[in-house]
């Protein structure tokens, strides 16, 4: 079954990662792109950075309208081979693995429902220099298409990490030396007192619940972003991109 990716930024960037890596292309994930007939000087500049060895094949925008009904494709799309979720995220065992070296700042989303709220997060990850992104495996969105077409080739650099039980996976980060910030309507105003970025683990609730209480509980700080205006309440997107800079660039 093949995968597709769409979107000129996505592909750009999905592109990019595999040039810098400077590896051979029968080691890209994907092996033909599909092309609108008469494509702009946009995409003529993306496609010049595509090997030779990889097929370039041009169709009408109807062809690629059949492909993907009701996308945004943009008039390029790759075709990669596979489509499996080992391929979309990564163990646990892989990130303990990996903060038993080093550390960096983690983000958890606790049962984040919308594919636009999940698509919007992981953009705004990457662009705070997040490369760790914690899912619970039930009531949270999955990684489709249309998620890495709207995180704008961001989810190419970000590693997610599907977990069974979140709240497990925190105590066991705390053990490796991580503090937990969860942000919530009823917690401090001060982000100043926090530890250093590359030691939180910040959890960021659902669209409409905000984050567990029992999760809540086991954090080591609540927080809440300081609102003046009448409403009330910040889309979780927005509110992640607040928080993350109130937390990286203090």
């Amino acid at each position: 079954m093949k995968d597709l990716v769409f979107g000129k930024r996505n592909v750009m960037e999905l592109i990019s990662k595999f040039s810098l890596q400077n590896l051979p292309a029968k080691n890209w994930s994907f092996q033909e792109v599909l092309v609108k007939k008469n494509p702009s000087l946009e995409i003529q500049e993306i496609l010049k950075k595509v090997p030779s060895d990889i097929k370039i094949t041009y169709v009408t925008r109807g062809d690629l309208d059949a492909l993907l009904p009701g996308k945004n494709h943009q008039g390029i799309v790759l075709l990669k081979q596979k489509n499996t979720n080992k391929e979309k995220y990564k163990s646990l065992e892989d990130l303990l693995d990996l903060v038993s070296n080093t550390q960096s700042i983690i983000l958890a989303l606790d049962r984040i429902q919308d594919t636009g709220n999940l698509g919007n997060i992981f953009r705004t990850a990457e662009c705070f220099g997040v490369k760790h992104i914690l899912l619970p495996e039930r009531d949270s969105a999955p990684i489709t298409e249309t998620v890495e077409k709207i995180s704008s080739g961001a989810l190419h650099y970000l590693n997610v990490y599907r977990v069974t039980n979140l709240m497990i996976t925190l105590e066991k980060l705390k053990e490796k030396g991580y503090w937990i910030v969860a942000t919530d309507e009823n917690g401090q105003e001060n982000w100043d007192n926090l530890p250093e970025p590359n030691k939180i683990v910040l959890v960021m609730g659902n669209e409409a619940k905000g984050v567990k209480r029992l999760v809540q509980d086991k954090s080591d700080f609540l927080v809440r972003i300081p609102l003046h205006g009448t409403i009330s309440s910040l889309n979780v997107s927005v509110a992640t991109g607040i928080a993350l800079d109130r937390i990286v660039n203090r």
